[in-house]
């Protein structure tokens, strides 16, 4: 199937081998989907040259999960033989050992990346699943039902045709996202404030943050927060603690709803002094108290302790809680004059997909619909366009993407975001793709030619194509 040709044609491209690409492929091996799946042809598609890795490694920050959550994600008798090298990971013990707490997110990725490269070679040993790293997808063109992936390694371009694409490159924080929602409740920066995202400063060590924001604390600038999740409350945790030395003595939180804390029940919720609503903050089938839109862990410790003290206490850092929406008219006036001032604002507001060029036949451009906290999708991750159109056969669920909340699983009423996280994706999120995908692999592709469109864009601009043969060996 795989020839020196301009085209190369498989049932199924994964591009990117992140969280949320392997939880699909760990979902679908363990499930027994895999096979099927790689029948005609299966192809992941990774801009790194160690697929698998992902980014969680480089973030310094507690993961809002206990260890064995993590842990849960590799315990399945179909993957025991895979995994078995993993008994002689430090990397796996280290999570063992933190089984009952909230480990580091870094700690969490080292783990992952090692189950991720078992996975990878067993795959591509047993199933003839090809694997092309170092390889960015550079544009996508959906024709007739099927996907056109373009792609580019060491600047020589290809396309894969497939029936099914499971799309999942990352998340990123645009700030005209921040900009615009920010505008949609009558609030503005000032013309020199800088916009900071929160998803690089959440992997910088304390030195660096210390030196990034040098400036900012020697002219005796404002910091502001942006957010009212688990990450807006980390970045207060990691900037105190980097910065207290440095001469920080006080933030600004700007959150635009109420903040929200987790508990495992009602009765410890109630115990700990916590007001809740019994019925939309209470998922109908855990039991628990904001089980999706609640702090956690450290952030729920440093949440508890801005609300009752006003402060970060183990830094002494002052954090200014203001809420810009639902809340007080005087809350509100404070945090348009908290923007207005500020020297730093960081952009904790969630994420928004990273995506390469989506088109049409016809070159147009796909624009995909949006709702809060991502992509207005049905429960297998298929997004609707602009148009409402539903681009069947294309999934995305990963950071920035998300899926809406789904009754039977359960959530508290009160969240209207969109879900992710690893253990999602290597179970429930994935779960739809992977249903829908194995549908569709069973329908061969038509025998049709790249357009003409395609193939002369790239050869009038000198764009070489590369052959895939050589990028089929294990990783």
């Amino acid at each position: 199937m795989y020839g020196d040709q301009l085209q190369t044609a498989c049932g199924c491209v994964v591009g990117g081998a992140g969280p949320a690409g392997m939880g699909f492929i760990f979902n679908a091996l363990k499930n027994g989907a895999l096979p099927e799946m790689a029948r005609d042809g299966l192809i992941i598609v990774d801009a790194s040259a160690s697929p698998g890795t992902g980014r969680l490694a480089e973030y310094q920050i507690t993961a809002n999960s206990v260890g064995d959550v993590f842990l849960d994600c590799l315990r399945n008798p179909a993957l025991y033989e895979v995994f078995e090298p993993l008994q002689h990971s430090a990397a796996y013990w280290r999570i063992r050992d933190q089984a009952f707490v909230a480990p580091p997110l870094a700690e969490v990725g080292e783990l992952l990346a090692e189950a991720s490269k078992l996975v990878l070679d067993h795959i591509v040993e047993h199933f003839a699943v090809q694997v092309w790293s170092s390889t960015t997808i550079t544009e996508v063109v959906w024709v007739d039902d099927e996907y056109q992936v373009w792609v580019e390694h060491q600047g020589r371009s290809q396309v894969i045709r497939c029936r099914s694409l499971v799309l999942n490159l990352g998340g990123q924080q645009d700030p005209r996202h921040l900009l615009n929602a920010l505008a949609d409740q009558g609030l503005a920066l000032s013309l020199t404030a800088h916009i900071e995202s929160a998803d690089s400063l959440l992997r910088m060590s304390d030195e660096q943050l210390r030196e990034h924001f040098a400036p900012t604390l020697t002219a005796g600038g404002k910091v502001t927060v942006v957010g009212g999740s688990h990450s807006a409350f980390s970045m207060l945790e990691n900037l105190a603690k980097g910065l207290q030395s440095a001469g920080l003595e006080e933030m600004t939180l700007v959150h635009r709803s109420q903040i929200r804390l987790f508990y495992e029940s009602a009765e410890l919720a109630t115990a700990s002094g916590y007001v809740f609503d019994p019925v939309n903050d209470v998922c109908p089938v855990s039991g628990r108290v904001n089980r999706s839109g609640g702090l956690r862990y450290s952030a729920l410790e440093v949440g508890r302790d801005i609300l009752d003290h006003g402060r970060i206490g183990k830094y002494g850092v002052r954090v200014h809680l203001l809420q810009s929406g639902e809340g007080a008219a005087q809350q509100f006036e404070r945090a348009k004059q908290a923007l207005a001032e500020s020297s730093v604002v960081v952009q904790c507001t969630g994420y928004q997909p990273r995506l390469p060029p989506l088109k049409y036949v016809d070159g147009s451009p796909v624009t995909l619909r949006e709702v809060k906290g991502g992509l207005d999708s049905d429960p297998s991750g298929c997004p609707l366009d602009s148009t409402g159109q539903r681009l069947h056969g294309l999934h995305l669920f990963g950071l920035g993407s998300g899926l809406g909340i789904d009754p039977r699983l359960g959530s508290e009423p009160s969240f209207d975001g969109r879900i992710y996280g690893v253990w999602q994706f290597h179970n429930d999120a994935s779960g739809g793709a992977i249903e829908s995908v194995s549908a569709r692999v069973k329908s061969p592709l038509a025998e049709r030619a790249v357009p003409s469109r395609q193939h002369s864009e790239r050869v009038d601009n000198e764009q070489p194509f590369f052959w895939p043969g050589f990028h089929a060996a294990k990783v």
